[in-house]
């Protein structure tokens, strides 16, 4: 299996810039130590730090919770309920004492206790489809969570790509600077030795001002690159921050050939937001089954059980004690019910109707998702190939705008070229050394990219390391 160095080294020359290209170079060399209140964060401490912070795993969180409070609300359908009552009454005036048997005009205090219970025996097996609809619906929760971390932690992971990449075109415009500083101090040594002519000197002053400002817009971009990672990772705005990227000196990547049907059936088998509509799909199917249930009858059992206690007494026995009435007036009944839907103004069959929608909604969904799926698995393979060919033709051109270059330069030393046409190379160079910086990290996105759209990313495996399963 051949391997791609992802930083192919350019030819040796005098510059320091073309030093510097040659990625080997540890970032962490060039960079000034952060002062002592800058919080450092490595790549694995800002993936942790994602996961819990980010705010959309934890609307997944939430939304997981309560999938599982609602399977444990379809379950307790299955078991009787059980109520305990009691009252305390005070009847003045002409009052019926069911105690008794008769009228009464004194005033009268009865007390009730009693309790009640019932159980659905048979309601045409919707209790039974609300539980499978509730099961699938909260394992598709489950796993959109699991797919809202590998988004977070994929998001994360291009954003620290990019962290890279703007930290090393910053690196390449300052030796730029610095280059284009030594010429010009060159070329004024030759104007007050009168080799060259004035306007030269205008032309280098122009030439470092705006290398200056380069550097600034690449400043720029890092700073908006981090200020975006820092919003991924829910940080406080008000510290610092130092993000410590990963060293990717020596980082190869894969090119063995891998087949786009190969990478598409991957994907149909370890794509979680594919389960996730799948199991959508299977909810919506046992909400058509819950609403055909109405078509049955319903069969329950209850029963109740209770005392009572009047003022008055048992048979206008005012002096039977509050224990003994309890005693004497227990009782309670059993009851097996039945009721048979016969017209209900056709709500059951606009709730049938109605799930069975929602159902074939589901399916769509999940027809599109694998569309879809199979779209971004396409294109994110044609994305590296691209990117494998960009980074080829950026090595080619990066190693003839050196050479043109450095013969611009000699021969604007010996005076057989002029100002502009050394200020063309230059300019030359310098694209193509930025434009060799993005495709290297352009190539090493996309192959993380295929990782990502095939399922194989995992919140676990870190920047570099081989993908790998929860």
């Amino acid at each position: 299996m051949r391997r791609l160095p992802l930083f192919r080294p350019v030819s040796t020359g005098l510059s320091l810039l073309a030093v510097l290209l040659v990625f080997g170079a540890a970032p962490a060399t060039a960079q000034m130590q952060p002062p002592q209140d800058t919080t450092q964060v490595t790549f694995d401490e800002a993936v942790r730090t994602a996961l819990d912070q980010n705010t959309n795993i934890k609307r997944a969180q939430a939304q997981a919770r309560q999938s599982n409070v609602q399977v444990r609300s379809e379950w307790m359908d299955f078991a009787p309920n059980l109520s305990i009552d009691s009252d305390v009454t005070r009847r003045v005036g002409r009052n019926f004492s069911q105690v008794t048997g008769d009228f009464t005009t004194q005033s009268t205090d009865f007390f009730n206790l009693s309790g009640r219970s019932s159980i659905t025996l048979f309601n045409g097996f919707e209790n039974i489809s609300s539980l499978r609809g509730a099961r699938e619906q909260a394992g598709a929760d489950q796993t959109n969570l699991k797919r809202t971390r590998r988004e977070v932690v994929f998001d994360v992971m291009d954003q620290f790509i990019s962290l890279v990449e703007s930290r090393e075109i910053v690196r390449v415009r300052r030796e730029q600077v610095t280059a284009q500083r030594q010429r010009l101090r060159q070329i004024e040594q030759f104007v007050e030795a009168g080799s060259r002519p004035e306007s030269d000197l205008f032309t280098a002053e122009a030439d470092l001002a705006d290398a200056e400002q380069q550097l600034l817009q690449g400043k720029r971009e890092r700073e908006v690159t981090q200020t975006r990672l820092i919003q991924t990772l829910q940080l406080n705005p008000r510290e610092a921050y130092d993000f410590r990227v990963p060293d990717l000196e020596g980082a190869t990547l894969d090119s063995s050939r891998q087949e786009l049907p190969a990478l598409i059936d991957e994907a149909f088998q370890k794509r979680l937001d594919l389960r996730v509509a799948e199991a959508e799909r299977r909810a919506a199917e046992q909400g058509v089954r819950s609403a055909r249930s109405a078509y049955y009858p319903t069969l329950s059992l209850s029963g109740s059980y209770g005392t009572d206690w009047s003022s008055r007494g048992v048979a206008g026995n005012a002096s039977d004690d509050f224990t003994n009435q309890l005693d004497v007036n227990r009782g309670g009944g059993l009851s097996l019910s039945i009721s048979i839907p016969i017209f209900d103004r056709l709500q059951r069959s606009n709730q049938v109707e109605q799930a069975q929608v929602q159902a074939q909604d589901a399916e769509y969904a999940l027809q599109d998702q694998r569309q879809e799926i199979a779209l971004q698995v396409r294109q994110s393979y044609l994305d590296y190939r691209n990117a494998v060919q960009q980074l080829e033709a950026a090595n080619k051109r990066l190693r003839a705008a050196e050479r043109a270059r450095t013969a611009a330069q000699e021969r604007y030393e010996l005076g057989s070229a002029d100002i502009v046409e050394l200020q063309n190379a230059i300019r030359d160079y310098v694209d193509a050394a930025s434009q060799q910086v993005r495709a290297r990290y352009e190539l090493f996105f996309q192959q993380k990219r295929i990782d990502y759209n095939v399922g194989r990313l995992s919140p676990s495996a870190p920047l570099l390391g081989a993908p790998a399963e929860p």
